[in-house]
Formats: structure tokens, C-alpha cells, sequence
């Protein structure tokens, strides 16, 4: 037999290490129960088992190892070399995709030592790169206390992909379990964790799908961390979600790299769906994690001895139901000595053990092992709800609702009221009486629980797995993930009105997908319903309610409505300080949020704390090379460009450009937003080659980011236009602006902000040219977009609070362009009136005063009085 090849080698090798565990005269019965579900593995195990018989014959280990039973390659001997920023050190591991290095940081700024997972060079441009690189993009959308996260990846001057991901040294989470004797409810809290990171890797759409005890370890401070994303699957399969197509026919859009990934798993860990090559989904998951439970909680595997032979175990995966949790560990069994080395593992017996086990998590397991998908828990979320609960002796959503039940678990939380009147029949038959009220409500409680969970999954499943393709059948239209998210939006708006907790969860969701779609009237009124049915559901104070509150915030931030935007910030943050500290991450968003918020009405003084408080926080919680972390550091340079402090601002961008193009991707929007606003320290410096280069590297990077009618390419069209005006460009600055007004009055509506920002800069080019007529009339728009001119409705509330210092910088132009035109008096009234607007605005530029004053001195010149421009000289800088 020829090498045999990395991939087929990780095929064969878990069923070579089972087959040499075996005695040679039971490996012929165990080869003929593979060869009766997948002949042609049979033939290779065959061929190989008998090479290595000869290999063993002929003294092997005294020689070299048999060419047919070679296994990959080694890592070369790179001890010293450095990748990126770490020096490696020595081998942890390798295998036939690659190796892991325990390293070392290297490059004098930091200090620490991470795992560098390096792919094999034999692999390189080969599908598996794709896999590799996949790993990669996945870690880095990320962040979770218990998912050892991705610090760096690059490619080496070998042309080898790295990735640098946290070093965790722990142990197994099931001999961490055995060793530290763990009773139930402690592995059950350790499990819990696991649960945690699973379901953070769902609410970013990625399938982990090789969930097993050596994915999950537990470091020295008892702490879970889940490795190995290296086959996980996005949900968007593989491409962009919002661009892909939603078909019925997910082997029609499969590529290599997802067909290769597909077949990759570790068969004892597998769920039904996989070994049979169906749909993966976040089920799987739930399976996964429902045998790594079973497993924690019974030392044994749910399928028992069938694991020892592989087509036995597929059967019992497929086909078989496991034998139950409680009966496992203190039923009949073959090996008595297992289950009683187990049971001292946990701190028990096997009979105290067994009663532990029976009831609500022989449920709890049972349901997660369902055969069938649907079946199963509807997310990770929802199985650690079950856990919680029992933890907390309620009752658990996935057993019948029985009045026994219900009554058993009561007794369970109030062991010492009852056994205080146990003696006496009479009191407890009133004790009884007493609590059926309650009891009916705990049951209510417990069903909307239940239904809570069973709306919202269906709901996301329902737009995740394409909703009911009939409905589309009459148009014959694709069915595209817009019309999906719209349906599910009617969908929760209609039918779960009697399901407050619900409703809220999933609009706030709808919202923010909207809000990334530019569908800021549609994503408001989502969050406002959102926020209605949250203080339905929790009350006023509430975690999930400050979330919905924080992107209606954020919402009405990016429409312009800041004094709105303002008071929902203020209470979320008021809201996640009280419920969490002042320790957490997403206290440090609705800081962001509001700092953003003060800086766009110009009241930097305000943002800066806000802004350096949630730097700090992110810094410590989520580490220095974190990408929120980068954001922070952006917008902490922002308000010190405004500020002018250049140096500054340069620096915390120039670190955070590092970090983005290490975690994001150097064609990400975020990178290409760094650069903007390095353009922006640039422009202000009066380096205007380099501003230039900066803001084009961004739009570009934006455009093919975000697409070419997103407002960020506005926003960089704007800042190019300011340097072209400078330079006196006008017809390239004019083009510039154009575009920018058609992006923003497509994306954002013809009353945005931008806008009449956008505007406004237009007339300035129309007044150089001498064209005061068309000034007059954009600035006249951009007036009454900022709330100011009659034809208003008075109920309309104000986008800016009274210091709004944009609206004097545009009554200045608007006086230039009526002078322009010789209509003096009106252009005194808006002269005039623009100067009370900027001494009213604490946050006003000295600039602006200036200009305004300049104006007026030009104004009372050509009008002849000169006593009046006296008034106004100095103001102007002593203009004459």
C-alpha cells in the first residue's frame, strides 16, 4: 500500500486504534461488522492491519515503520523559529491537517504564551486550507469566557496559514470531573458552562459539531474553556447570509470545503443526522451535548457496549434508544465494577446515585437524544433552562405537566416546611389547600416558559431553515432572506401577542437585523414593540430589557434623533450598571453607545469619560488585542481628534488598525473605518496626499464590504470632498457630495441628519462657483430637515437639543447666499439669528463664530455701515 494521505489517515485512524486494542482472534468478527455497513473501510482496515502484522513480524521498532502504515508526516523540528509576534517552543500536538506549538510572544510588547496551530505545508493550497482558514474566521466572531479565543493569525514566509489562539492548560472536562470527585449538581454547573459557549457560537450562526470531552477543558481554577472549532459550520453556509439565497436543497449549494468538513466527526460524539450525512443544524449540537452529559453524569456512553464495534454503534445511534441515565448507573449491568467506580467518582453510591439521576435528568437526557431533530431541545439555551431548573427543584418544560409532578417538586424546594407538618394530617391536607393556587401558577409559569421557548424557536428556525417555500410558489420569485425576515417579523407582531417574553426577544432581534438591512423606520417600530412587550414581560428593570434598549439607542443614534437616542442609552446603562457592575462588557457598549452620542452633538467633554471608562473595561474583560477592543480605541480617538489631540488620536488608531487587520481582515469595514478617521487626523494635520489616500483606501474597502449605497461609503465621499474644496477641486468635490446625498436619501430617507450635513457642504461649492441660488435652496432644506422651518408639524419632535450648533454653521451659509443675491435684510436676519444659535451651543466651534462674524463684517460693507462692522471686527479676526 502506497503513503496513505493526511485525510484518509484521519478517516482510518480512530478504527485503527480500536482494531489494535483488540485481540488478533477477535479482530476478524470486528472487521466483518464494519464491512456489513461500509465495505471498502473494511478492505482498507484489512490491508492495513495486515501490513502491520508484517511490520511487527519483521522487528519494526527496530527499523524503520512499514511505508503502508506511515502516518503523516511529523512537524519539522521548528523549535525557535518565530511566526507573527511568538516563537515556538515545543510541540503539543500534531496530526494530519497539523501541529500545535506551545509559544511564546516575542516582539517586546506584550508579554505571554498562546497555542499556534500551523497547518501542515504538504496541505497548503489543498482543500483543507479552506478548512483551515474557515477555523479562523469563525474564532474570531467569538467572544466568550468559556471559547478560547483567537489572538492572531497570518501566514508564514513558508507560505504555511497560523492561527495564535489562547493557551489553556486544563484537563479534560470528564477526568476533571473524575479527579476532583464532582457530585451531580457540581458537574451539572460545569456542564452549564459548556452550554454557555455552545450557545454563543449559535447566536452567531456556527455549528460546532465535534462537541466531545477532549473539546472541553477545565483549567486549574475550575473554569470551562471549548477548543476545536476546526469543523464547525456556519449557518450562512459559507458565504455572506445576507447575500446568499435560501434554497430547499442544501446539497445543491454544498462546495468541497463543505462536503469535506461534512464527513469529518468523531463517530462516538455524532448525532444521527451526521452519520447518516443529513442536514447539520444547532441540534446536532444538542446531541452532541447530550451525550457529553450522559457521559459526565453516568461514565458511560449512552449507546453502553456497542461503541466497541462501529457498525453497532451506528446502529444504536440511528436506530436504538439508550438505556436511561438512572438504570445505567444503578441498573443490572455487565460491569458492576464501572458503575461502582463511578458512583465513588461522584461522591455516591450507585443506588444514591440512581436516585439522583431518575426523574427530571433521565428527561433532560432523553430529550436531548432524540433521534429526530424536531424532537430535541430547540437550542442550547433551552436544555441549560432545564438544567437550571431542576438545579432549582422546578419543574422542567420537558416533562409532562402532571398535578403529581408539579406537587413532588414543590415539596422538593420546601423539604422543611413540609416535614414540619408531616405529623399531622390535617395540616398538611391545609398546607395542600393552601398552595394550589401557587401551584397552579408555578404551572402556568412553567408552560410559558416552555411556550417562550417553543415560539422563539420556532420562529428563528422557521427564517433560519427557509419558513414554508409554498408560500412563494404563486409569485415564483426566489425566496430571499429579506422576505423571510419580514414574515417572521408579521409572524411575531401578530401571533405572539399573548407571549410578552417572546415577543420581545424575537423583535428585538428582527430590529437589529433590519437596522443592518438601513430599514430604520422598520427597525424602530420593531424595538418600540420590543420594548413595549419587555416591560410587559419583566417589569422595568430587566437584563434583556436593557439590551432592547441599548440598540433602540443605537438606532436612534444612527437616524439622527440624539435627544431620544440619549434618554434610552442613559437608561440602559443605568440598567446594566445596577444589574451587572461596573465589571462587565456590556456595560462598556451602552457607554460606547452614549459617548457616540455626546461627540455627534458636539459635547466632547462628555464623551471622553464615557469613552476612556469603556476602553478600560474592555481592555481588562476582554483583552488588549480584542476587536471591541478596537472599536473602543476608535472612538476614544475620535473625541481626541475633536479635541485636538492629534498625537493622541493617531496613536490609539494606529493600534487600533493592528488589531482590526489581525482579527477582522484587512478588506473588513471596520479596518476600512480605521483608515477613515486616520484620514480624518491627517486631513486636520493639513496632510492632504495622505488624507486623500486614506479616505479612497476606505471607500474602497467599504464598497466591497458593505456594498456601494451603504452610508459608510457616504460618510468617506463627504470627507473626500472637504479636501477637494480645500484644493479648490470643485467639480470632483461636487461629484463626491452628489453621490453622498443619493446614498443617504436612498438608505436613510430624505429627512436624515446627513442629509442636510451633506447638503449644506454642497452649497458651500455652489457659493464658490457663484451660484447663490442653488445654495439658498439646499440650505433651506438642510434647515428644514434640522427641524426649523415652518412647514414642520409642531408634533414632531426636535432631532437636536437647543445647542444645536450645526444649525448656526448652516444660518451662516444660508446669510452668504442671500447676500450673494443682494437681499440684505434677510441675509442680516439669518446672520443674525445663526450668531444666537452658536452662542447659545456650549459645544460650538470658535471656527464657526468666526466665520459668522467675518460674514456679517462683509454684509455691513457692502451695505454701507461701516459702525456696524465695527461691532463685529474683532470677532472676525480683524478683517477689514
Amino acid at each position: 500500500m502506497s503513503a496513505v494521505d493526511p485525510e484518509r489517515w484521519r478517516a482510518l485512524s480512530p478504527y485503527l486504534d480500536e482494531a489494535l486494542d483488540l485481540a488478533t482472534e477477535a479482530r476478524p468478527a470486528w472487521l466483518a461488522s464494519i464491512a456489513a455497513a461500509d465495505p471498502a473501510l473494511a478492505d482498507d482496515l484489512r490491508e492495513f492491519l495486515a501490513e502491520h502484522d508484517v511490520a511487527l513480524a519483521s522487528r519494526y521498532l527496530e527499523g524503520g515503520v512499514a511505508e503502508g502504515l506511515r502516518p503523516p508526516a511529523a512537524p519539522p523540528a521548528l523549535e525557535g523559529q518565530v511566526v507573527g509576534a511568538y516563537r515556538l517552543l515545543s510541540v503539543l500536538g500534531h496530526g494530519g491537517m497539523g501541529s500545535v506549538w506551545l509559544a511564546e510572544r516575542c516582539d517586546g510588547r506584550f508579554e505571554g504564551r498562546a497555542a499556534v496551530k500551523l497547518l501542515n505545508a504538504s496541505l497548503v493550497g489543498r482543500a483543507i486550507e479552506g478548512r483551515f482558514r474557515r477555523e479562523g474566521t469563525i474564532l474570531a466572531r467569538l467572544t466568550h469566557p468559556h471559547i478560547a479565543h483567537l489572538i492572531d493569525a497570518g501566514v508564514t514566509s513558508r507560505g504555511q496559514p497560523y492561527l495564535v489562539i489562547e493557551l489553556v492548560e486544563g484537563t479534560h472536562i470528564d477526568a476533571y470531573c473524575a479527579a476532583h470527585a464532582l457530585d451531580v449538581e457540581a458537574r451539572l454547573a460545569l456542564f452549564l458552562e459548556v452550554v454557555s459557549a455552545v450557545a454563543h457560537a449559535h447566536a452567531n450562526l456556527i455549528v460546532h459539531r465535534d462537541l466531545k470531552p477532549s473539546n472541553v477543558l477545565v483549567n486549574a481554577s475550575g473554569q470551562v474553556k471549548l477548543l476545536d472549532f476546526g469543523i464547525a459550520k456556519l449557518i450562512e453556509d459559507d458565504g455572506d447570509w445576507a447575500d446568499t439565497p435560501v434554497t430547499g436543497t442544501p446539497a445543491s449549494g454544498s462546495t468541497p470545503l463543505t462536503r469535506e468538513a461534512g464527513v469529518a466527526m468523531t463517530p462516538q460524539f455524532a448525532a444521527p443526522e451526521q452519520l447518516r450525512r443529513g442536514q447539520i443544524t444547532t441540534a446536532t449540537d444538542v446531541y452532541a451535548l447530550g451525550v457529553l452529559l450522559y457521559v459526565l453524569l453516568t461514565g458511560q456512553h449512552p449507546a453502553g457496549a456497542a461503541v466497541r464495534s462501529p457498525a453497532a454503534l451506528v446502529k444504536a445511534v440511528t436506530e436504538d434508544e439508550p438505556r436511561r441515565a438512572s438504570d445505567a448507573v444503578a441498573g443490572r449491568s455487565d460491569a458492576p465494577d464501572l458503575q461502582l467506580r463511578h458512583a465513588l467518582q461522584c461522591g455516591s453510591t450507585p443506588q444514591r446515585l440512581g436516585r439522583a439521576l431518575r426523574g427530571d435528568l433521565d428527561t433532560i437526557l432523553a430529550t436531548a437524544l432524540k433521534k429526530d431533530p424536531r424532537e430535541r431541545y430547540p437550542s442550547a439555551a433551552a436544555l441549560a433552562d432545564d438544567i437550571r431548573r431542576h438545579l432549582d427543584r422546578e419543574p422542567i418544560a420537558a416533562r409532562p405537566d402532571t398535578v403529581r409532578y408539579r406537587i413532588a417538586k414543590f415539596v422538593g424546594r420546601h423539604t422543611r416546611g413540609v416535614a414540619a407538618v408531616g405529623t399531622t394530617v390535617v395540616l398538611l391536607i391545609g398546607l395542600v389547600a393552601f398552595y394550589t393556587a401557587r401551584l397552579a401558577a408555578e404551572r402556568d409559569r412553567a408552560q410559558r416558559e416552555a411556550d417562550r421557548a417553543s415560539k422563539v424557536s420556532e420562529a428563528l428556525t422557521g427564517l433560519l431553515m427557509g419558513a414554508d417555500p409554498i408560500s412563494n410558489r404563486a409569485t415564483g420569485e426566489p425566496l430571499t432572506v429579506r422576505g423571510l425576515i419580514d414574515a417572521g417579523a408579521e409572524q411575531a407582531q401578530k401571533g405572539l401577542v399573548a407571549q410578552p417574553e417572546a415577543q420581545a426577544e424575537i423583535l428585538t432581534v428582527l430590529g437589529r437585523l433590519y437596522r443592518r438591512f438601513g430599514a430604520y423606520d422598520r427597525a424602530k417600530a420593531l424595538l418600540e414593540q420590543a420594548l413595549a412587550s419587555g416591560e410587559q414581560a419583566y417589569g422595568p428593570e430587566h437584563l434583556k430589557l436593557a439590551a432592547t434598549l441599548n440598540d433602540l439607542g443605537a438606532l436612534l443614534t444612527e437616524t439622527g434623533d440624539y435627544v431620544a437616542a440619549t434618554r434610552s442609552l442613559e437608561r440602559a446603562l443605568a440598567m446594566r450598571r445596577h444589574l451587572l457592575g461596573t465589571d462587565h462588557a456590556d456595560v462598556a457598549v451602552s457607554m460606547v453607545e452614549l459617548g457616540r452620542v455626546f461627540q455627534d452633538r458636539g459635547l466632547n467633554d462628555r464623551a471622553e469619560p464615557l469613552q476612556r471608562e469603556a476602553l478600560d473595561i474592555r481592555t481588562r474583560v476582554l483583552g488588549p488585542g480584542d476587536r471591541e477592543t478596537a472599536v473602543s480605541l476608535s472612538d476614544l480617538a475620535s473625541v481626541l481628534r475633536l479635541k485636538g489631540d492629534l498625537d493622541g488620536a493617531e496613536a490609539l488608531l494606529t493600534q487600533s488598525l493592528e488589531i482590526n487587520r489581525r482579527t477582522r481582515g484587512e478588506r473588513h469595514a471596520n479596518t476600512g473605518t480605521t483608515l477613515h478617521d486616520l484620514g480624518l487626523v491627517a486631513a486636520t494635520r493639513g496632510d492632504v496626499r495622505r488624507a486623500e489616500t486614506l479616505f479612497r483606501q476606505a471607500m474602497d474597502i467599504h464598497r466591497e464590504a458593505l456594498g456601494d449605497a451603504h452610508p459608510a461609503v457616504a460618510t468617506s465621499l463627504n470627507s473626500l470632498a472637504h479636501l477637494l474644496i480645500a484644493q479648490r477641486r470643485y467639480d470632483e468635490a461636487a461629484d463626491a457630495l452628489n453621490r453622498a446625498l443619493e446614498i443617504v436619501r436612498t438608505s436613510l430617507g430624505q429627512n436624515h441628519q446627513l442629509v442636510a450635513v451633506y447638503a449644506a457642504n454642497l452649497a458651500t461649492i455652489h457659493l464658490a462657483r457663484r451660484n447663490p441660488e442653488a445654495a439658498e435652496a439646499l440650505l433651506r432644506d438642510a434647515l428644514r430637515i434640522r427641524g426649523l422651518a415652518p412647514e414642520i408639524m409642531p408634533s414632531r419632535r426636535r432631532m437636536l437639543a437647543i445647542d444645536d450648533w450645526p444649525v448656526g454653521r448652516i444660518e451662516t451659509r444660508l446669510g452668504e447666499a442671500l447676500s450673494d443675491q443682494g437681499r440684505y435684510d434677510a441675509a442680516e436676519t439669518a446672520l443674525l439669528d445663526a450668531r444666537r444659535h452658536l452662542e447659545g451651543a456650549p459645544a460650538r466651534s470658535p471656527d464657526d463664530l468666526r466665520d459668522n462674524a467675518a460674514t456679517l463684517v462683509e454684509l455691513y460693507g457692502r451695505t454701507g455701515r461701516p459702525e456696524r462692522a465695527a461691532e463685529y471686527r474683532a470677532a472676525a479676526g480683524g478683517i477689514r
